[in-house]
Order: C-alpha cells, then structure tokens, then sequence
C-alpha cells in the first residue's frame, strides 16, 4: 500500500507538475502577446514618422511655405529614438531585428541621401527637384520602407499564432500526462484495494475527461473538487488551469477585436476620411467593442453645452447627431470639461447619453477627453442601459480611439484652415488688381483721354498761318498718348514706385507723411531685403495706418521696423478705442493671409478702450529679392 501510494504521488505529482507548467506556458503566451501589442504601437509611431516626412517634404515642394518642414524636422529627429526602441523590442527576434535595422537604415539613406538633397535643390530653385523622377524615386523608397513595416507586424501575428499553437500543445501535454496518470492509477486500484478505486481512480478519470475538454477547446469545462488530499489539489489545479487558460484566451480575442477596430479606423484617417464619416465609424467600433448599449461622440460648445456628433446604439436606436446636450448637473461630460481628463458615472443620474437619443436610462457610463493640439475639442461617452456596470479598463481602451479621433480632427481643421487661407489670398490680390486698374481706368485714364481730345480739337483750330503752333500742339498731344499708353502698361502690373525704387524705409516715410494721424517710425536699418518683404510689410503698414486713421480714433501711432536674425519683425500700435477683431473686416483678414502665405504669423491684441497692436514676424530665409 506504502509502495502503491508512492507510485501513486510521484504520477500525481507529474500530472501536476505538467498542470503547473501549462499554466506557467500560458502566462508566457499572454507576455508575448503583450510584447507583441507593443511592437506593434511602436511600428505604428515609426511608420507615421515616415509618413511624417514624406508629407512634410511634399508640403514644401508644392507650395515652398518653410513651415511645411516642421513636421518633417520633427519627425527626423523622432526618429532614431523611436528607431532604437524599436530595435530593442525586437532584438530577441533575429528576423524582426534584421527588417527593423533594414528600416532604419533605409530611412536614413532617405533623408540624407534623398530628401535632404531634394528639399536644397529645391530651396535653390533647381526644377529637378520637383520633376516626375524625383517624386517616384521618393516614393519607392517609402512604399519599401512601408512593405518592411508590413513585414515585421506580420511577423508579429505570426508570433501570436505560436503562441497560442503552443497553449493548444501544452493542453495536449497535460492530458497525455492525466492519460498516464489515470492507467498508473487504475493498475494500482486493481491490484491493491477498492479504496484506492473509489479515492484516485474516478477522480483521476474526471480529471482527464476534463483534460481531454480543455484540450478539445471547452475552456469552460470544471472538476467538482471534493477529493481527498492529492487529489483534492489536482482537481483545483485544473480548475485554476481552466480558469487561467479560459482567460487567456478571452483576452486574446478581446486584444484581437481592439487591434482590429483600431486599425479599421486608423485607415480612414490615413486615407483622409471626413470627419463625420470617422466619427460614426469610432462610434459604432467602440460600441461594439464594448460592453456597452450607447456610444456618443460629441463636441463642447462655448454655451456649456455637448453637440452630439455621431453615435451608434446596440439596440439599432436612432443617436441624433446636432442635438444640444446641456453639461450641467452630474454628468460624464461635465466631468470631463471641468477636469479634462477620463470620468466615470456608475449611477442613474447621468443624462448624457439619453438627451443623444437613447430612450432608457443610463445604469453606467464612462467618458474620455478628445484633446486636439492641447485644447480640450470633445468626449466620447459609452454607456451601459442595463444593471451591468461597465468593465474597469473602459476608460484606457477609449484613450486609444480618442487619439484617433483627435489627430483625425486636426488634419482635417489644419487643411481647412490652410484651403481657406490660400483662397482668401488668391481673392484679396485679384480684387486688388482689379479695382486698382478698374479705378485708374475710370479716372486718371479717362482724363487723359479727355485732354488729349481737346488738344486734338485746339490743334484743328490752329489757323494755316501758324504752323509752329499747330507743331507744338501736336508734339504735347503726341506726349500724352505716351504718357497713356504708359498708364495702360502701369495698370496692368501696379506697385509702389517708390518702394521699388528706394526700398521700404523711405516707402515708410511716405506714408508717415501722408498719414492724418501723426506716427512715430522706427525705420529698418539701410540695404534692401527680398521683394516680398518690402511689400508684405508695406502693406501692413499701410493698412494699419489706414485702419487707425478711419475706425480706432487714435491720437498717435507707433510704427517700428527691425530685423532679428532671420526674420523681420513689424510692429504698428495705437492709442485707439481698440476692439479689432479678426473675425470682422476683410483688412486684417487679408494681411494675415498674406504674411501666412509667406510662412509669417501675424498677432493682433486689441483690447477694448485699450488700442490696437499688430505685430507681424515675416521670415527672411528662403526668400529672394
């Protein structure tokens, strides 16, 4: 019996020492897939830095604006950092590691031996830069570098692939070794007492039916624990090992789902989808994605009130997009706005979701900032309507969207404001022109017409006996038909002659003298800068002053002209009734559409009752004269 009960545990215990290390293969499994995600995120960074680069690269060769390389400056510094994390997570991989330092030094030769190259051609002028070849040439080197980028987060699927084969095979082991047990167990039930048939050999059985369920995929499957010492730690083994192989795969599945919705939306973004369409899209994967009933994606407005935006019911229930939820009271939203940061409601008090449209009450609901270049823009809100309280980790799986959601909202505000700005320049310079030509047409033009036709007429009148006369008379009418065909030439191509011929600080003086307010001027030093300047900041100026002498009923301004560095700095205030606004006037509006079409800033403060301050920084590098 002794001999029996040592054979016994010593099977026992190998049954259970497999058990153990199945359970210790799983927890691995689920580190893999963890190292695994992270790989993953930092691929993504990398790859958008690529996408960073050429974009900011192609930014600049289409419209030569240097603030077009801020991005690209940014991400060629970001890059070897992400680079090198990158590398580290994969050094264990010796495939992975070879296409991650195959993408590094692919993107170094891009940028050092491609883009750098491409973007001082084209600050040179040489057309090359901006020629067919040179953009496929670029192009290749990105889709190579974005086919590896491929590669290696397919390696990584696959390596959650192995590990999941590898928690199906160590199932598998672990019944083989309950197989075992269970014949070792049966022999010494025949051959020594019906004790030990009733104490080890149907639990043993139990044991490997169970085995042979989580083995056949029935997580589920549980043993009854009520045997008697070894054998009461064998079953709760496999209870644990259920327990831990069942949730290791519910956690699969669910990071498989995330990662899933994630890259769906990810692709609308990257392909430049419209806000609204990414909108509903995020709502209706994080609703799914979740545990929830009701996904809401709104935007703060300045009344204290959420706009619903987008949102997407379980039930199938319409969610009103452009309803007005108020913030007020106790509520997710009003959380988020006052604290900018993730809240949650587990109570019936919260009425966010239900003025979106949801017919029930809301049992629990979580909220998450969407934070667009460091202003707080809106809050996604998922919410449960019946008993269930939504899960802990609600509000980090919506972090993740939300990042989404906020870079989709500044790429579609910054192509907006960029769309608007440049067509808002193309429309001042062409009224410009035309009313500049249409009024010396009607003007000046028509009075030369007009003195020219009387000089004819007194020439006409000259009587035959003077003929010198009649020759004087018809050299002036001569001069002014050139002095009007001169006009005709001036109309078509205006500018001030006296800053093209003396530069901008004595176009400044000019108009400081013909100013009706008196000014203060702190011209630029002596020598000439680029063309362009000399006219932005002439006009600002001009505009300033005549803005001072017609709406702010000022009694002196200053004007100062001075060169930092790089840029030129402009600066015009005055002691006026102030309250200039942006947003009224197409004035200021076309100066800072014209300094911006330079890749300038123009700043405007004008407090009411406390004057008007404009200050424009125009950059000098890049710009010719």
């Amino acid at each position: 019996m002794i001999a029996a009960s040592a054979v016994l545990s010593i099977i026992v215990a190998a049954a259970f020492a497999g058990l153990l290390l199945a359970i210790d293969d799983v927890r691995d499994a689920e580190r893999r897939v963890k190292h695994s995600e992270e790989v993953l995120v930092a691929a993504n960074a990398l790859e958008r830095l690529v996408l960073d680069l050429e974009t900011g690269q192609r930014g600049f060769l289409l419209t030569g604006e240097q603030r077009f390389l801020e991005p690209w400056r940014d991400a060629r510094r970001g890059f070897p950092v992400r680079a090198r994390r990158l590398l580290r997570l994969v050094s264990s991989d010796r495939e992975e590691h070879a296409l991650v330092l195959r993408i590094e030094r692919a993107e170094r030769s891009y940028i050092h031996d491609y883009s750098v190259p491409l973007l001082a051609a084209a600050r040179r002028g040489d057309p090359s830069a901006r020629s067919v070849a040179a953009t496929e040439a670029g192009r290749r080197r990105v889709d190579a570098m974005r086919a590896d980028f491929d590669r290696v987060i397919a390696a990584e699927r696959r390596a959650v692939s192995r590990a999941q084969e590898r928690v199906s095979d160590v199932a598998q082991r672990a019944a083989a070794a309950a197989v075992i047990a269970l014949v070792g167990s049966v022999v010494l039930v025949v051959l020594y007492a019906g004790y030990l048939t009733r104490a080890i050999v149907r639990p043993v059985r139990r044991a490997a039916g169970m085995a042979t369920r989580l083995a056949g995929g029935d997580l589920q499957a549980r043993m009854p624990e009520a045997g008697v010492a070894e054998m009461d730690e064998l079953e709760r083994a496999f209870n644990v090992m259920g327990a831990s192989l069942e949730r290791g795969q519910a956690e699969l599945a669910a990071l498989a789902a995330e990662q899933a919705a994630l890259r769906r939306v990810a692709t609308l973004v990257a392909h430049g989808a419209p806000p609204p369409a990414i909108f509903a899209a995020v709502a209706k994967e994080i609703g799914e994605l979740l545990p929830a009933d009701l996904a809401v994606i709104g935007r703060y407005a300045g009344d204290g009130a959420v706009t619903a935006l987008a949102g997407w019911s379980r039930a199938g229930e319409p969610v009103h997009a452009g309803g007005a939820i108020g913030i007020g009271g106790r509520s997710v939203t009003a959380l988020v706005f006052e604290s900018g940061r993730p809240a949650r409601l587990d109570s019936h008090d919260d009425t966010t979701a239900a003025g979106a449209g949801s017919a029930h009450d809301v049992r629990s609901s979580v909220g998450a900032p969407v934070v667009v270049e460091g202003r707080l823009w809106g809050v996604m809100v998922v919410a449960s309507t019946d008993e269930r309280i939504l899960p802990t980790h609600t509000e980090e799986r919506l972090a993740d969207f939300t990042e989404l959601v906020a870079t989709a909202i500044a790429n579609a505000e910054a192509h907006a404001e960029l769309t608007a700005s440049r067509a808002r320049v193309v429309a001042t310079a062409d009224e410009t022109r035309r009313r500049i030509e249409r009024d010396l047409h009607d003007g000046t033009q028509q009075r030369l017409v007009s003195a020219t036709l009387q000089l004819r007429a007194a020439q006409a009148a000259v009587p035959p006996d003077l003929p010198e006369l009649a020759e004087d008379l018809n050299g002036v009418a001569t001069g002014l038909d050139g002095a009007l065909e001169e006009l005709r030439e001036f109309a078509r191509g205006i500018h001030p002659a006296i800053l093209a011929e003396g530069g901008l600080a004595p176009a400044l003086r000019a108009l400081v003298r013909r100013s009706a307010v008196p000014v203060q001027l702190e011209p630029p030093p002596g020598g000439r800068l680029p063309e362009r300047i000399e006219v932005a900041a002439y006009f600002v100026v001009s505009e300033a002053l005549a803005n001072a002498a017609k709406h702010a009923r000022s009694s002196r301004v200053t004007v100062a002209v001075a060169q930092a560095g790089d840029v030129l700095r402009v600066r015009v205030e005055d002691d006026g009734v102030g309250g200039a606004d942006l947003g009224r006037g197409s004035g200021i509006v076309g100066l800072k559409d014209r300094v911006e079409a330079l890749g300038g800033r123009l700043t405007l403060r004008s407090e009411p009752g406390a004057g008007t301050s404009i200050t424009v920084d125009l950059p000098l590098a890049g710009d010719s004269r």
